[in-house]
């Protein structure tokens, strides 16, 4: 029997974490929240693994690729969606393959989830995470 995802969503907007963690759930991902870069780290360093990390850098305690620094320090293989409205952020630390980017717009949700099934099933395939 597979292990169901968990993927943590991190986001500043209350609204948008929710949205988001209905959207997923429905998709049959279990779903871990955080409002700021400190509940992050706190699910980074929890005992129960994170198969993907769903992120809008603009969280209120951080800075944009700080938070992908320590993320990146702590689980270098952990992929990583940036989801938000500044393509900015597109560019992963030191040039890793793990970070995708969907540009939040109006109907973003599912590009979104193309891309978070396209990972989660990617990493299955290869054994490199993931259930």
């Amino acid at each position: 029997m597979k292990r169901q995802a968990t993927i943590l969503i991190a986001d500043r907007n209350p609204h948008v974490r929710a949205f988001l963690a209905r959207e997923m759930k429905v998709e049959g991902f279990r779903i871990r929240l955080a409002k700021n870069c400190r509940e992050i780290l706190d699910w980074v360093y929890h005992t129960e693994p994170l198969d993907l990390i769903i992120l809008d850098p603009d969280l209120p305690d951080d800075e944009g690729q700080k938070i992908l620094l320590k993320l990146y320090d702590r689980i270098p293989t952990i992929p990583v969606v940036v989801h938000s409205w500044s393509s900015d952020y597109a560019g992963p630390p030191d040039d890793s393959e793990s970070v995708s980017f969907v540009k939040k717009e109006g109907n973003s949700i599912e590009a979104l989830k193309r891309t978070v099934f396209n990972i989660i099933e990617g990493n299955r395939k290869t054994g490199l995470a993931g259930p």
